[in-house]
């Protein structure tokens, strides 16, 4: 597989290194300030958490050689207790786009994991996607990507080879079992979307199956999205089932409303193993760019995770989160 892959590609660069120019870059900042703040039920005056941090800071630099020819690479900055300078660093994507297949293009390099929808979370609610928050699947990876859009604009499929650890882990940490990733959006009338994604690893003595079905509901100012997940991992073979449901309701061009609940059990053969997570808040619009993309927006979000399992204590959060997004014009 991989070296088809690569053969792919040194066919489709000979067609797309004709006639270079030299390109143009942008520059793209994302930075998100929050404020945390975590109680038991009924106990805000008495509270667990309580701080500011920079919980993002992305700078992505974006270059096109020719149009046909795409790169990007995204550091982020972060604040960190596990550094004494209170600061972290990751690289979060490294790749270039070639766009030589008709409707589509052949990714290489550190990208988003094409799985669920971690791929294109939009971070409505401040919390990550549920496949992201519960570590199901990292939400980037090193490998190689097929992207195309379904004719006529009904929809979007990838199929991709990752090395299946994540972007947090190289060399040393990565195994020799490469793990295949599969996804596809159906979009059959305007305002409706399904899809599922697949992703499979053999290991030595094990494998590692992910399965998702996704679901969005548009229709003027209401959006709903759908997600339901089956994981089964490890030796012996434990299963995974998780639920996510996230309204939005657009009042204005500004404001908007969310909520959202997820459901997630690590391993269905063990009673009362599962939580549930509740959010509720809304979004605030000072400034939107083009295509309705943030510039500067307020996030408050209230949080509850309730366990199943009746020794353990709910646990309530509150965030607000002030979010400043921006590009350069190309240069």
């Amino acid at each position: 597989m991989v070296a088809v892959l690569l053969a792919l590609v040194a066919l489709f660069l000979q067609h797309a290194y004709a006639g270079l120019e030299p390109g143009k870059s942008q520059i793209q900042t994302y930075t998100w300030f929050r404020y945390t703040a975590k109680a038991e039920p009924g106990e805000f005056t008495k509270l667990d958490a309580n701080y500011f941090g920079l919980e993002r800071s992305y700078l992505r630099w974006e270059h096109a050689f020719t149009d046909k020819i795409k790169s990007r690479v995204n550091v982020d900055l972060f604040s960190s207790d596990k550094d004494p300078h209170g600061a972290g660093l990751k690289l979060k994507y490294g790749y270039v786009d070639f766009n030589v297949i008709p409707e589509g293009k052949i990714t290489v390099g550190l990208q988003k994991s094409y799985w669920g929808t971690i791929y294109d979370w939009k971070y409505v609610t401040i919390e990550k996607a549920l496949e992201d928050k519960e570590k199901i699947i990292a939400s980037a990876d090193y490998g190689v990507t097929v992207n195309a859009n379904i004719v006529g604009g009904m929809g979007e499929w990838q199929l991709g080879i990752y090395n299946g650890e994540g972007y947090k882990k190289y060399k040393s940490k990565v195994d020799k079992y490469p793990a295949f990733v599969g996804n596809i959006r159906f979009i059959p009338v305007p305002g409706l979307t399904i899809g599922g994604s697949a992703l499979y690893e053999k290991k030595k003595e094990s494998q590692r199956l992910l399965m998702a079905s996704v679901g969005r509901i548009a229709r003027g100012p209401i959006d709903v999205w759908g997600e339901i997940i089956m994981a089964k991992t490890g030796n012996p073979e434990i299963t995974g089932v998780g639920v996510m449901v996230m309204p939005i309701l657009k009042l204005n061009r500004k404001l908007e409303l969310v909520g959202r609940a997820d459901y997630w059990d690590k391993d269905i053969d063990i009673k009362k193993n599962a939580h549930y997570r509740t959010i509720a808040g809304f979004n605030y619009h000072f400034v939107k760019r083009k295509k309705g993309k943030p510039g500067v927006m307020l996030q408050v979000n209230l949080e509850r995770k309730q366990c199943e399992y009746p020794d353990k204590k709910a646990e309530n959060a509150l965030l607000v989160q002030l979010r400043w997004e921006f590009a350069t014009n190309s240069f």
